[in-house]
């Protein structure tokens, strides 16, 4: 290739690469929006309202809101008020002669500079019971065709009646079992070699709210019952199915505004990210000032009748589930370890504390280092 036509290419490489820029999406919000969101149930107990405001969303940092003063009151005007636990969270015991399906509730917030912000009054519906919630064995696409993610698919049945929400929304929480690789018979301390076995730190939960969003309505059905709604997709791709995991879903009623509203945060979780797709905005709740009806005003306050029912497994799959795995080596001194102590030791010698011993990094021994709890959970 002459020269002159290697000149004319590096120009045009430089050229082109010199019209590359980032794309910044013009998104219209208001900054420094309140932020209210809180619900009660018709179960007897602590119920909770957080208050804080909003920032841009290329600077994700709210801020609570505290001194507020926060009642929720009924249809009748009865009031109970709420206390400031933590910074921006406001709770109150709320006794069962408050709470009934049918009767409707609105929030009532004074914030510190007086301005008064109500929520519009939420009618509490009564949830039918969750049928049953199972699961298939399916496979999901990836970009490689060649390689599909296997894992179980979670559904639900329920049945309703004509005196039933026909709104609904699932919040699901997750728990599984894991265990550390190895189980060490002596610790040492740096000064000191024990007899501790690591029987304790061997065995641990976790545990996590699901973030997705689930809602349906039945309302456009000519019936009162869902069959086979799809809840979240579990792959094989953590080590969550490999001993015994738990779900834990908890069903909501909702009223149609209350629904509306979720619905459309379901969608913008959902459908945000691509050029041409949703982009992030302020959903827009049942919240106004007052005193001035032209404030934005985020989040929502709603009431909910809650229904639950867990689902445990303990099955083997045929698709394989990874684990923790750590690779013994062999010391013939304690003396050969550092300073970063306990280090957790198998003894290989002729005695049960004798050298040489077998060793790995620390999580290989203690789960507790991934980030669960060596405390069993209640239910399990």
């Amino acid at each position: 290739m002459p020269a002159n036509n290697y000149r004319i290419l590096w120009l045009m490489l430089l050229t082109c690469g010199s019209c590359i820029e980032p794309f910044e999406p013009d998104i219209l919000e208001t900054r420094e929006v309140l932020v209210i969101n809180g619900m009660i149930t018709d179960t007897p107990g602590m119920h909770y309202i957080e208050i804080s405001r909003s920032a841009p969303y290329d600077e994700p940092a709210p801020a609570p809101v505290e001194g507020c003063v926060v009642n929720v009151i009924d249809e009748n005007g009865a009031m109970v008020s709420f206390l400031e636990e933590a910074s921006g969270r406001y709770g109150a015991y709320i006794p069962g002669s408050f709470l009934a399906v049918g009767k409707a509730y609105s929030l009532q917030v004074i914030a510190p500079d007086q301005q008064e912000y109500r929520s519009d009054y939420d009618t509490l519906l009564a949830c039918p019971p969750i049928d049953t919630v199972y699961y298939k064995v399916e496979s999901r696409e990836t970009s490689d065709p060649d390689l599909p993610v296997q894992g179980i698919q979670f559904y639900l049945d329920l049945e309703g009646s004509s005196a039933d929400s026909k709104n609904f929304m699932w919040q699901l929480e997750e728990t599984w079992e894991y265990h550390a690789a190895h189980i060490g018979k002596l610790t040492w301390w740096g000064n000191e070699l024990r007899k501790e076995p690591t029987y304790d730190i061997f065995k641990c939960w976790e545990h996590y709210p699901i973030m997705e969003l689930f809602t349906a309505s039945t309302r456009n059905l000519s019936g009162y019952d869902l069959k086979g709604f799809p809840l979240h997709f579990v792959s094989n791709k953590t080590d969550r199915l490999k001993i015994r995991y738990d779900l834990l879903v908890k069903q909501q009623s909702l009223s149609r505004s209350a629904y509306a509203y979720w619905e459309k945060m379901k969608t913008q979780s959902t459908e945000t990210g691509g050029l041409y797709e949703t982009q992030p905005s302020s959903t827009i709740g049942n919240l106004y000032n007052t005193g001035d009806p032209d404030e934005v005003v985020l989040g929502i306050f709603y009431a909910t009748q809650e229904q639950q029912r867990r689902f445990t497994i303990a099955d083997q799959f045929e698709f394989e589930i990874p684990s923790i795995t750590c690779e013994l080596e062999t010391i013939t001194d304690v003396t050969e370890l550092g300073s970063d102590y306990p280090y957790y030791l198998i003894s290989i010698g002729i005695f049960p504390t004798s050298p040489p011993y077998l060793t790995a990094d620390q999580y290989c021994f203690d789960c507790r280092i991934k980030g669960g709890t060596n405390i069993k959970p209640d239910y399990w």
